[in-house]
């Protein structure tokens, strides 16, 4: 009995010699590296209900204290459409963004050239043709009990066309679309019961484990499966709340854009490293 209790007291203080031997202060000053923050960064969203905008800044390190970018303005930002014509875009103070006097037309090609010193980065993509949204259908059910027994569920459908014979890459978002004195909210929007949803789920949970496309904010998903398919998707959202009764209307605004692959893996990147959601969303407000 004796030696069983000295063997666990000796246990336990190696245990703790080992914990405290974890412990070690980093200076994370050490870390810096000068060359990686004077890197530029460059982003532009490429629309063609839009002028042609692009930011640039330098990359920020991890501990500072980061509340806005702070946009570099001497630099020779050019963009050039498939008519190989570089327009040098002005930069515009109040934005923060270079600006185009041009819209990029869809379907074509448009490649940015940013020149710093001896130094030059480029960027291209194709601009994605838009997506005609065919028919939505909504119903609601409810009062019913789903967290509480005053929920209701409303089921959107949305039928769109796929275009046949090419790789295509899509955004859906429902959003609120109540007017200044008008009594609305979204719920909890859930779009796991959808295939499309479901690809990008697996793709996701390659990283993450257990992660489903619930929220608010929207998510991107590829025709993967559904090519060139006249294809429905079904999302539904629940609303936690006895108030829904009150509403005459319930508002909603539902989008659905075409977005270039680079934009979807972006996305897709943003997603598998568990980052706030409503930041990769960007210009497509």
């Amino acid at each position: 009995m004796t030696n069983l209790r000295y063997i666990i007291l000796l246990t336990a203080m190696l245990v703790i010699l080992l914990f405290s031997g974890c412990e070690q202060d980093l200076n994370l000053n050490d870390y810096r590296n000068s060359d990686i923050e004077n890197m530029l960064v460059v982003n532009s969203i490429l629309n063609p209900d839009s002028l042609i905008g692009v930011s640039v800044t330098h990359p920020y390190f991890f501990s500072d204290k980061h509340v806005t970018f702070k946009p570099i303005t001497n630099l020779n930002v050019q963009v050039a459409g498939e008519s190989g014509e570089w327009e040098k875009l002005l930069y515009n103070g109040d934005s923060g963004l270079y600006l185009s006097k041009q819209k990029p037309i869809e379907g074509e090609l448009y490649k940015i050239n940013i020149i710093e010193s001896s130094d030059t980065v480029y960027s291209y993509d194709v601009i994605p043709r838009k997506v005609a949204i065919e028919k939505v259908e909504a119903t609601g059910e409810g009062p019913m009990h789903i967290f509480w027994d005053t929920d209701y569920r409303f089921t959107y459908k949305i039928t769109f066309q796929d275009t046949p014979d090419t790789e295509n890459f899509y955004f859906l978002a429902i959003e609120d679309d109540a007017l200044v004195d008008e009594f609305s909210q979204m719920g909890q929007v859930d779009y796991t019961a959808d295939y499309v949803f479901q690809v990008l789920a697996n793709t996701i949970n390659q990283d993450i484990q257990g992660w489903q496309p619930d929220g608010v904010f929207g998510y991107p998903f590829s025709d993967k499966g559904i090519e060139g398919e006249l294809y429905t998707i079904t999302v539904s959202e629940v609303l936690q709340t006895p108030l829904v009764g009150m509403i005459k209307r319930l508002p909603r605004k539902i989008k659905l854009y075409s977005i270039s692959k680079s934009y979807f893996e972006y996305m897709v990147s943003v997603l598998s490293m568990d980052y706030d959601e409503s930041a990769f969303k960007g210009n497509l407000w």
